[in-house]
């Protein structure tokens, strides 16, 4: 019989797979943390079923603010909308702290004077329409 000089299992190992799964961690934080913050300046009520959310965003004190437009649903809370934020998409986020909004019937018209980052008319019960200008 043969005896085997060296363990089958080796102690370096356990401390390669902790230490693998400790940089997937610390990854995962790194890729989830955002210096971004948004806080509601503006809730308006749009129709029987939405309501407009205006955040005014900050990534510091070196950047400019920024300003997202929602149209969440009504049934919601504020609450449940600041847990969704970062996951809801917005209908407008632009630079201009002086969008104009005009709700006609199911309308709802944005003047904008300035750059915008993104915009969509995307909505199942609301026609959104956008007027821009650069400055």
């Amino acid at each position: 019989m043969i005896m085997q000089k060296e363990r089958v299992f080796r102690k370096k190992y356990i401390f390669i797979v902790f230490f693998i799964a400790f940089l997937g961690c610390l990854t995962k934080v790194a890729l989830d943390f955002s210096p971004y913050e948004q806080t509601i300046i503006r809730r308006e009520s749009i129709g029987e079923f939405n309501t407009l959310y205006v955040t005014e965003g900050s990534a510091g004190a070196t950047t400019k603010n920024t300003y997202k437009y929602y149209l969440y649903p009504s049934v919601k809370t504020e609450k449940e909308f600041l847990a969704d934020v970062s996951d809801y998409p917005s209908v407008l986020f632009t630079s201009d702290s002086n969008v104009k909004m005009q709700l006609k019937g199911r309308d709802l018209y944005f003047t904008v004077k300035g750059t915008i980052y993104s915009f969509t008319n995307q909505s199942d019960s609301v026609f959104i329409y956008l007027n821009a200008t650069p400055f």
